[in-house]
């Protein structure tokens, strides 16, 4: 699992860098829930906001670990001319020829249920075309040794919905299709898809993340909110000697879930709560901090 973090740090080395989470549930021909947790609680979602001569590129990647060591592979590439990343929404595919996906306005690759060795391999593929600065040869690569193995985006949009200068918000909904030829077609459906990154200076040191140390801790936005089946925790934490812990009460105080127990390193971090075996009603998302505590209501609605 460090060499997949290491080779996905490696990946996304540009102009802007941020780390966060994508989110989504996923149905159809395969279902599941993606959240960018790794091993550990680990918030594997990156980014790169990146200039290439008149245009302009986002990029996204992220892995989910599922069961039985499998993983699921999320990337996301929009084109614009406009840098550095404004507000806008992207029509999925966008402009450009359907028949030649590395053309298009809007790129959606969605890769459900590898194994660990399979992951590696894609990484593999992107860390030997990486030092170029061309996005478009990274994606070629791609599609010639694993195209029998993604679905992509066929129709929906993309919204990026706040920028600025440590964060990037946003969502989207998508059709996505296997290119393979299956009949009847293998088809995915998204439509709940949300994505929040921040800034953060990578270093490749022991497999680990460095973040921005934020000057203050605390218990930041959670989102959906209401929710009906999940919801991501975003906190900061300024120094990773003192304890901490997470957890969700209900109304009566009772502990319903504990998100997290121990030592983080210092800067942003998100928490996925999977509400799945919880009832509908008002609860609260508890942060304890060394002598402090901060709270927020959350509300399940099912």
């Amino acid at each position: 699992m460090r060499k997949l973090l290491f080779l996905l740090f490696c990946v996304l080395q540009g102009q802007n860098t941020y780390q966060g989470q994508v989110l989504f549930d996923y149905s159809g021909t395969e279902s599941g829930l993606f959240s960018s947790i790794a091993q550990d609680s680990i918030s594997s979602g990156f980014s790169i906001n990146q200039s290439n001569q008149d245009s302009s590129f986002f990029l996204m990647a992220s892995i989910t670990q599922q069961e039985n060591n499998e993983f699921d592979l999320f990337l996301a590439a929009l084109q614009d001319t406009v840098f550095p990343l404004q507000p806008r929404t992207w029509d999925i595919p966008g402009e450009g020829d359907e028949d030649n996906p590395l053309s298009l306005e809007t790129l959606l690759i969605f890769m459900p249920g590898l194994d660990s060795s399979f992951v590696i391999e894609v990484f593999d593929a992107f860390t030997d075309t990486s030092s170029s600065d061309d996005t478009t040869d990274i994606f070629t690569d791609f599609f010639t040794n694993f195209s029998e193995n993604l679905y992509l985006g066929l129709s929906g949009t993309v919204e990026i919905e706040s920028v600025s200068d440590s964060s990037i918000l946003g969502s989207f909904n998508t059709i996505m299709i296997k290119p393979a030829f299956y009949f009847p077609p293998h088809t995915i459906f998204i439509n709940n898809g949300e994505f929040a990154f921040y800034d953060v200076d990578i270093s490749v040191l022991e497999n680990s993340i460095v973040n921005t140390v934020p000057k203050d801790f605390g218990l930041h936005k959670i989102y959906p909110n209401p929710f009906n089946s999940s919801a991501t925790i975003d906190i900061s934490i300024t120094s990773s000697s003192i304890n901490t812990s997470l957890y969700i009460v209900d109304i009566r105080g009772r502990i319903v879930e504990i998100l997290f127990n121990g030592k983080l390193s210092a800067g942003h971090h998100l928490f996925y709560w999977n509400s799945n075996q919880t009832p509908s009603g008002v609860y609260f998302t508890v942060l304890n901090y060394g002598n402090s505590t901060e709270t927020k209501k959350v509300m399940l609605v099912k």
